[in-house]
């Protein structure tokens, strides 16, 4: 009894172990095991263009992907910017005391994400995306909506098994920022250009 007993838990570890093997990334392009992507990612966004302020800070994003071609994915991009800039401008009614003036940005954008297999388990990714931005609590009550917003870049992601890529990447947000009236800017609503240059790093998950 205890001779068949020992190979078959030799046999059932070797099982075990070949079927965790198994979700591991071998070498070669990367073949994704289901057609819908879940991602996080949390970086940092530099803001330019804007008369008043650009929103500078900490940005979080959630993304949702659908593989609907080999290569390319339909693609949803939810983002928030907890503004937290340097303060570069005089505060309104003080001009001895410099203040932060871009405040925080929601964004959400919509479009398609090209996604390149390489030789290893290492995937570039181009998202090419439009989009709308609300940018609030800003000095001088100076909101506004930025519409419609384009956005690019490019990122590397590693398959460290077959469902799970880590990686980072750099992207740019620029198109017109519609705002209300405001004693910052004189001459009542204006337009100016909302520009966001963005580092991230983050995982993704293929389901």
């Amino acid at each position: 009894m205890r001779a068949l007993v020992v190979p078959g838990l030799v046999l059932a570890l070797a099982g075990s172990a070949t079927a965790h093997a198994d979700g591991i990334q071998k070498e070669g392009p990367e073949e994704f095991p289901g057609k819908h992507e879940l991602s996080a990612s949390l970086g940092y966004q530099l803001g330019f263009g804007g008369k008043v302020g650009s929103p500078d800070g900490a940005r979080l994003t959630a993304e949702y992907a659908y593989r609907f071609h080999p290569i390319v994915w339909f693609d949803v991009q939810l983002g928030q910017v907890f503004g937290a800039g340097p303060r570069t401008d005089a505060c309104p009614g003080n001009a001895q005391q410099l203040c932060y003036r871009g405040g925080w940005a929601s964004e959400l954008a919509v479009g398609v994400k090209v996604k390149i297999p390489t030789r290893i388990p290492v995937v570039v990714e181009i998202p090419i995306l439009l989009g709308i931005v609300g940018l609030y609590d800003r000095v001088c009550a100076d909101d506004a909506v930025g519409i419609p917003v384009g956005r690019t870049g490019v990122g590397v992601k590693y398959f460290i098994k077959k469902w799970i890529g880590v990686g980072a990447n750099i992207d740019f947000d620029f198109g017109p920022a519609f705002h209300q009236a405001t004693p910052c800017k004189a001459g009542g609503r204006y337009t100016d250009l909302y520009g966001a240059f963005g580092f991230n790093i983050g995982a993704e998950f293929i389901l």
